[in-house]
């Protein structure tokens, strides 16, 4: 069997440690899955674009995952693309050299079994930084220099509901950086997109390609987009010429509600509240 497991939206920070319980929940169920690898599709911490400290905590939090581990950043690990949810939390070079620093890529691509495994910044899809043009010019190679099938994973999903959404939009990537990627997909043989960033799990083949999302282990969505939002994880068997997709909820993950956490409009931001370090971290 050649297994990976996706966890995403961790929301991990050494001050604000509403969420580490269900990361060790996680962590545990993982190193007993013994799967070839452990992707994290973003959202590593609450505060990164702004916390040395915080990044380097969710790095040393991913350490204690036995298997390998593929990080690729999120807006709350580097800053969002322009317009962004929050305007002072852009992405740009300082965040995203302290994001490398501790995880020494934010891209990057693994053969496993029959597959390739590729993993791209959606924070840079329209960013104008020079990081966007490097990217596209690497994504271009590992979707050319292959006969396997790929699988995709990113942070934003692509679209919601289809692929020509128009709004300005912080839920998935924008209209212009998402037809540039999407005819990129459609001539290579890219079968599967994985994606976080909503809280939900979601599993939907749209115009042929396939779009899931993952679920994150922190807490769930106050969204619906006809997903299911409760915290829980991935894993997806590559072993034969379609993947195979379980969502997993280890026990005592809890359904936390992120609304009732910051106190139903008291605080706009996690990063805002009183100090709560993490148990036993």
């Amino acid at each position: 069997m050649t297994r990976i497991v996706v966890l995403s939206d961790l929301h991990l920070s050494p001050t604000h440690g509403f969420f580490w319980d269900n990361f060790a929940v996680a962590r545990d169920a993982v190193n007993a899955l013994t799967p070839d690898a452990v992707i994290v599709t973003g959202d590593l911490c609450i505060n990164g674009p702004d916390s040395d400290a915080e990044i380097g905590f969710a790095a040393s939090a991913l350490g204690r995952l036995v298997p390998r581990v593929l990080a690729l950043p999120g807006n709350h690990d580097v800053g969002d693309e322009p317009p962004g949810q929050d305007a002072k939390q852009i992405v740009d070079g300082p965040r995203l050299a302290r994001w490398n620093a501790a995880f020494r890529a934010d891209y990057w691509s693994l053969d496993v079994g029959n597959w390739r495994l590729v993993g791209i910044n959606a924070q840079l899809f329209g960013s104008d930084l020079s990081a966007e043009s490097a990217q596209d010019e690497w994504l271009d190679a590992q979707l050319a220099g292959t006969g396997r099938p790929i699988a995709l994973f990113l942070h934003k999903p692509l679209f919601i509901e289809h692929a020509d959404e128009a709004e300005t939009t912080i839920t998935s990537l924008n209209l212009a950086p998402r037809r540039s990627l999407l005819a990129r997909l459609r001539a290579a043989p890219v079968r599967l997109v994985v994606s976080g960033h909503l809280h939900q799990f979601r599993d939907r083949t749209i115009d042929g390609l396939r779009h899931v999302w993952a679920p994150s282990t922190a807490f769930m969505a106050n969204h619906a987009l006809g997903g299911d939002r409760r915290p829980g994880m991935l894993a997806i068997d590559l072993a034969g010429e379609e993947p195979t997709i379980e969502l997993l909820r280890p026990a005592g993950l809890a359904e936390l509600d992120l609304a009732a956490i910051k106190g139903h409009g008291r605080y706009k931001f996690l990063r805002d509240m009183p100090a709560c370090p993490p148990r036993a971290a």
